[in-house]
């Protein structure tokens, strides 16, 4: 029997077994999907700039200060996966342009100057020759005024998903790890107060218990469902997010490009690889692409990079982010059983959150003192009532 049982095998759910194995225990998770298949596969892997300094900001808002301590324990987690896996996750801080190409973006962009500064994140208001020496793919359309404004912010990082993801996996499997693909939890056993086991059923609905001493939720956009099983309401939307793939020349994008209301962007990798996302959707848990989002990202690339416009796209696919009312993640004891917790509602911050998140998790479940106050981000937090809406 293992020590803890963690549902759910994106980054959040991987990232909690592996630390809770490196700290010496037993662990078994749980996964709906495939690796290739899960919503953390099909993220983008931007980690917006932060401070970099190592005093996390103990007057930010509660998101700010768990992103702080988060970034700061990717660099570690880098290091010691490349060790331990030989797996490069391409983490590389390549920082970023904030683009505007209207004036409604523009403005947008004073606010966000004025966040950067509250959080001491360092950024750069360029003119119109910075923008073209900084990022010469963009001369053409500085010369045409597609670009109005643009902020360099040096310190934004980018990492691979599925690098992580397969790093993650192999260093749990390392560990003792034990990882079930493609089950479903059926339903949860009590005694008392205490989860003593889940059934989980395969494709061919074979039903196989697994019992544990503790218990963990990290099922992404499926918590909701689950968490219906133990008599909690936690309202948990998926929102869609489609991502559209070119291959270009290496090196003729060097940063990544946001745009406006930060909810487009353009991702370079280092072997020539363009990710071009993304969309914001209501739409259930319908995964699939569809023509008129890939179209507009598609346009979004051929009007400022003309390089790009003589070719096709390679791919595209997309996620579900899982969103709640108030843009906070949901970490933390799960209220109606002593021996369980949650770790889900991360939204489009999932891979980013991860290590901090997976720390935190594990330091409650240890009985270790939490690097932040987890009644911050609890199921009965203000705010949480109401429909999951998507924040920036």
């Amino acid at each position: 029997m293992p020590d803890c049982c963690i549902v759910g095998g994106g980054v959040i759910g991987l990232s909690i077994a592996r630390e809770l194995a490196r700290r010496g225990r037993s662990v078994s998770v749980v996964s709906r999907n495939t690796l290739r298949k899960s919503a953390s596969w099909a993220a983008g892997g931007i980690f917006p700039a932060q401070p970099r300094d190592t005093i996390t900001d103990r007057n930010g808002t509660p998101i700010e200060r768990l992103t702080q301590y988060s970034d700061r324990l990717h660099e570690q987690w880098t290091k010691s996966l490349l060790e331990e896996t030989g797996i490069d996750n391409g983490f590389r801080r390549c920082g970023s342009l904030a683009v505007a190409t209207t004036e409604e973006a523009a403005s947008q962009l004073q606010a966000d100057e004025q966040k950067w500064k509250r959080l001491r994140v360092k950024h750069e208001s360029l003119s119109p020759t910075d923008i073209s020496d900084i990022e010469p793919a963009l001369r053409g359309a500085v010369a045409t005024r597609q670009v109005r404004r643009a902020f360099y912010l040096p310190d934004e990082t980018q990492v691979r998903p599925p690098r992580h993801l397969a790093a993650l996996r192999s260093a749990c499997l390392t560990n003792g790890v034990e990882i079930f693909d493609s089950h479903h939890v059926r339903n949860f056993e009590f005694d008392s107060s205490r989860i003593v086991a889940i059934n989980i059923e395969d494709r061919d609905s074979t039903l196989l218990p697994i019992c544990a001493d503790q218990f963990c939720i990290a099922a992404g956009a499926w918590s909701e469902q689950l968490l219906q099983k133990l008599d909690i309401k936690l309202p948990t939307k998926p929102w869609r997010g489609q991502i559209l793939l070119h291959k270009v020349k290496p090196g003729m994008l060097r940063h990544i490009i946001n745009f406006g209301s930060g909810f487009d962007y353009m991702i370079p990798r280092d072997d020539g690889h363009l990710l071009i996302g993304s969309t914001i959707e209501d739409v259930g848990f319908d995964s699939s692409t569809t023509p008129s989002a890939l179209s507009r990202m598609n346009k979004l690339a051929y009007d400022l990079l003309p390089d790009v416009r003589a070719q096709e796209p390679i791919s595209s696919w997309a996620g579900l982010r899982p969103g709640s009312p108030d843009g906070l993640p949901t970490v933390g004891r799960i209220p109606s059983a002593d021996n369980a917790w949650l770790a889900t509602g991360h939204y489009r911050s999932g891979f980013h959150l991860s290590t901090g998140t997976a720390h935190l998790i594990s330091d409650s479940m240890c009985g270790s003192p939490t690097e932040m106050q987890l009644d911050l981000f609890s199921t009965d937090r203000a705010g949480l009532n109401g429909s999951a809406q998507p924040t920036k």
